[in-house]
């Protein structure tokens, strides 16, 4: 049992800095302006459900799917790094009068634009990013390391129990973002969103040379 919460907490503490979700829940603020507390929660839930899945299949099989298509991790890390570092580059340059006209729309949002925007981009790449599914990749591949066949399969259960518990925090802190954001006022808000903008472009580009350090065996 020791092993098994060990396991849970180890895939737990590998994935929280890169899933970063203090930082990534003002971004996602500033996505759901305009949208009802019961639209923001069932949004933050959605995204939560997401990470939980699309990281499960990483973990699960990940491997696998790169092994067919001939995809390499590094290769993974560059393209979703370049992903996130655009992203976070297009919300720096935006001008703050953009940014709350798309605010003011999030009002109209239907169930099915509100879907979308839970995948991409609040799920993937912000959230569950290229750098998260690096990480659950390197935890499945621990587990996998194992001799018995038990402490493999003991491993990847308490592994999805930390994927598990990393979209519960995620969800806390979606969910309940907004308390933050209305303390902080509007200039406030702005001013963090953009921050958190940068370090977040700073983490593309971080993915981005691990990746390529990788390829060329730096």
């Amino acid at each position: 049992m020791y092993e098994f919460i060990q396991a849970a907490l180890f895939c737990f503490a590998a994935l929280f800095p890169v899933l970063n979700p203090f930082g990534t829940a003002v971004i996602f603020v500033s996505f759901t302006k305009g949208l009802s507390k019961k639209a923001i929660h069932r949004l933050a839930l959605r995204v939560a459900f997401n990470t939980f899945i699309l990281l499960l299949v990483v973990l699960l099989v990940g491997t696998w799917i790169l092994k067919i298509f001939g995809i390499s991790v590094p290769i993974v890390q560059v393209a979703g790094g370049l992903v996130v570092a655009y992203i976070a580059w297009s919300m720096l340059q935006k001008p703050s009068d953009d940014i709350d006209k798309k605010r003011a729309d999030a009002s109209d949002y239907d169930d099915k634009k509100i879907n979308e925007l839970a995948f991409f981009p609040l799920t993937m790449p912000f959230t569950a990013g290229p750098g998260a599914m690096a990480v659950t990749l390197a935890v499945s591949a621990h587990e996998m390391g194992h001799n018995s066949l038990i402490r493999i399969a003991s491993g990847q259960v308490a592994a999805i129990a930390g994927i598990l518990l990393s979209a519960i925090v995620v969800f806390i802190c979606y969910g309940y973002a907004d308390r933050l954001t209305k303390r902080l006022g509007a200039t406030g808000e702005r001013v963090i969103m953009r921050i958190f903008s940068f370090i977040n472009f700073c983490i593309g580009l971080e993915i981005v040379w691990h990746g390529v350090q990788a390829l060329l065996g730096l």
